[in-house]
C-alpha cells in the first residue's frame, strides 16, 4: 500500500461522457396496452357502425329496386294490354277494308264501326283509314288538314311490306292539337301492293291519368319510350321531353337493350336528378317502360338513421376515450408511485445517495461489465472523521445535517453516469468508479476529501476545528471468475491506513492483480 501515490505513476482516469442517470428499475408500463386496447375498441366500433350503415343503405336500395321493378312489370303489362286492345281494333279494320273494299257504302259502314270503337275505348283518341296517296278515306274526327303524307306511319308502311303494328313517336293531333301516340297497320291490295294505312291515335293523357295514382315520390319518374329511345310518355309531364331521345341514357346501353328487364343507378339526361331505375321491355311491341325513384327520397330515412347512428357512435367513442384517458392517467399515477417507491427503496432516506441495497446491485453489475470489457474497476470507502464526538457534542440533528452536506459534496465529485455514490452505513460512504484506474480513483478521492474540508463545518473535537473525511481507495482489473469483495476489502484497509496516518487524507492501493476464484 502507498498512502499518497503520485498521479504520474499511472494513467489518468479516462474521461467518460455525462448522461442522465437511470438507476432505478422501471416497471413494465401498461399504458401502451390500454391505449392499444382503446384504439382497437374505437376501430371496432367505427368499423361495425360503418358496416351497419352501409348494410342499411344497401337494404334501402334493394327495397327501392324491388318496388321499381314491380312497378315496371305492372306498368309494362298495362302497356301491353292497352296496345293489344288497340291492335285488335286495327286488325279488324284492316280485314274489313281489305275484304269489303272502300266503296262509299262500305266506308259508311266502316265509319259507324270506327265511331263506335272510339266511344267504347277511352284510350283511342281517333281512328282513321288513309289511302295509298295519303288521303283520309274515313275518320272518326276529321282534321282540318286531311293529308298524312308527312307522318312517320305513312312513310314507314309505304316502304315496308311487313304487316306488324307500327308504333310511331308522339305527335300533335291535327284534329285538336292534343298529344297522341299512333299505332298503325299496312293495308294491301289483293296483289300485295300498298293500299293505305289503318291508324289509331292513342291519347297521351290516357297514360298520364293511368300513372297519376302511381306513387313514385315527388321526384320519381315513369317513362314510356320506343325501342330506339324516343320518349312517348313521361310522368311528370314535360312538354319539352316528349319526343326527346334517351339513346344516350345508361338505360339504352347495348348491354341493356339485349335484356328484357333490369335495374341501374344513373343521373337523368332530362332533369339531371340521380335516381334508382328499373326498366322492362314491353311484350310483343317495340316499347320500353322505365320507372325511376329519386336517390335523395329513397335514402332520406336512411340518412336520418345514419346521423342518429353516427351520433350514437360519437357518444360511444367519447365514453370509451374518456374511460381510456382516465385509466391511462390512473396507470400513469400508479407507475409514478411505484417508480417513486422503487427509487426510495434504493435511496438512502437521509442523504439522497444510493443505499446499501443499491450499492450491492450496482457493484455486482459493474463488476461483471468490467470483466467483459477487461477494464479497471475502482472503489472508494469514505468515513467521517471523529463523527461520534461530533454527534455527541452537537446532537443528532446537527449530525444529520453534516451527513447531508458531505453526501452532497460526494455526489458533486462523482459526476459520471456510470459512477455510484452510496451511503455504506452510519457515517461511512462508498463510491463505485467503473472504468477507472488507481490514479483516477485517487484523484476522485482527493476531490471528495478537499470538498468536505472546504465546507468548514465546525467541529470542536477535531484537531483542525472542522469536519473532515478519510478516504480509502483501491483499483482492480477483474478477470472472469473473480469476486468484487477483494477490491472492497482493499479499499477498507486503505481507509484504516488513512485513519492511522492522521485522518483528513486519502490512501490508495495500487491496481490489484486478481485471479479467478478457484
Amino acid at each position: 500500500m502507498i498512502p499518497t501515490p503520485r498521479p504520474t505513476e499511472s494513467a489518468a482516469r479516462p474521461a467518460r461522457p455525462h448522461s442522465t442517470p437511470a438507476p432505478f428499475h422501471r416497471y413494465p408500463s401498461a399504458r401502451g396496452g390500454v391505449i392499444a386496447f382503446v384504439a382497437l375498441v374505437c376501430l371496432l366500433v367505427v368499423a361495425l357502425s360503418v358496416r351497419e350503415i352501409w348494410d342499411s343503405r344497401a337494404a334501402d336500395i334493394r327495397n327501392s329496386q324491388r318496388q321499381t321493378t314491380n312497378l315496371a312489370q305492372s306498368l309494362g303489362q298495362q302497356v301491353t294490354d292497352t296496345f293489344q286492345t288497340v291492335d285488335s281494333v286495327l286488325l279488324d279494320l284492316s280485314e274489313r277494308v281489305e275484304t269489303e273494299g272502300t266503296a262509299p257504302a262500305e266506308l259508311r259502314r266502316l265509319r259507324a264501326v270506327i265511331n263506335a270503337r272510339v266511344r267504347e275505348l277511352p284510350v283511342i283518341h281517333n281512328l282513321f283509314i288513309i289511302s295509298a296517296n295519303a288521303a283520309r278515306l274515313v275518320d272518326a274526327n276529321p282534321p282540318k288538314d286531311a293529308t298524312s303524307r308527312d307522318r312517320m306511319y305513312f312513310k314507314y308502311h309505304r316502304t315496308h311490306a311487313d304487316r306488324r303494328t307500327y308504333i310511331g313517336p308522339a305527335v300533335r293531333s291535327r284534329t285538336d292539337g292534343t298529344w297522341v301516340i299512333t299505332a298503325s297497320r299496312r293495308l294491301n291490295h289483293p296483289d300485295g301492293s300498298f293500299a293505305g294505312v289503318a291508324v289509331a291515335a292513342i291519347q297521351v293523357k290516357y297514360f298520364d291519368h293511368l300513372y297519376q295514382n302511381v306513387d313514385v315520390g315527388t321526384f320519381g319518374i315513369i317513362g314510356l319510350s320506343l325501342a330506339d329511345g324516343t320518349l312517348l310518355v313521361r310522368k311528370p309531364f314535360l312538354r319539352a321531353s316528349i319526343g326527346k331521345s334517351l339513346a344516350k341514357a345508361p338505360f339504352f346501353s347495348k348491354a341493356r337493350l339485349q335484356m328484357s328487364s333490369g335495374t341501374y343507378e344513373s343521373r337523368s339526361v332530362i332533369d339531371g336528378i340521380s335516381r334508382f331505375f328499373a326498366y322492362r321491355r314491353v311484350d310483343r311491341y317495340p316499347l320500353r317502360i322505365v320507372v325511376g325513384m329519386s336517390q335523395d327520397e329513397v335514402l332520406t330515412e336512411w340518412r336520418w338513421e345514419m346521423w342518429i347512428n353516427l351520433a350514437e357512435v360519437a357518444a360511444t367513442l367519447a365514453i370509451v376515450l374518456l374511460l381510456g384517458t382516465y385509466l391511462v392517467r390512473q396507470i400513469r399515477r400508479r407507475e409514478a408511485v411505484e417508480g417513486e417507491l422503487a427509487r426510495l427503496a434504493l435511496v438512502d432516506g437521509l442523504t439522497g445517495l444510493g443505499n446499501r441495497r443499491r450499492f450491492d446491485e450496482v457493484l455486482d453489475r459493474e463488476w461483471r461489465r468490467a470483466v467483459r470489457a477487461r477494464t479497471s474497476f475502482a472503489f472508494l470507502m469514505i468515513d467521517v472523521d471523529e463523527f461520534k464526538p461530533y454527534n455527541d457534542h452537537y446532537g443528532h440533528r446537527a449530525g444529520d445535517r453534516a451527513l447531508k452536506a458531505i453526501a452532497a459534496c460526494i455526489a458533486t465529485a462523482v459526476a459520471r453516469s456510470d459512477d455510484l455514490s452510496a451511503r455504506y452505513g452510519g457515517e461511512e460512504f462508498a463510491v463505485l468508479l467503473p472504468a477507472t484506474d488507481a490514479v483516477g480513483a485517487y484523484q476522485v478521492a482527493e476531490t471528495i476529501r478537499g470538498g468536505v474540508a472546504g465546507l468548514r463545518i465546525v467541529h470542536a473535537a477535531s484537531p483542525l476545528g472542522f469536519v473532515t473525511v478519510s478516504v480509502g481507495a483501491a483499483a482492480e482489473r477483474p478477470v472472469r471468475g473473480s469476486h468484487p469483495g477483494a477490491v472492497v476489502d482493499a479499499a477498507d484497509s486503505a481507509l484504516y491506513d488513512a485513519k492511522r496516518a492522521g485522518r483528513n487524507r486519502s490512501a490508495i492501493v495500487r491496481e490489484l492483480e486478481t485471479t479467478a476464484a478457484g
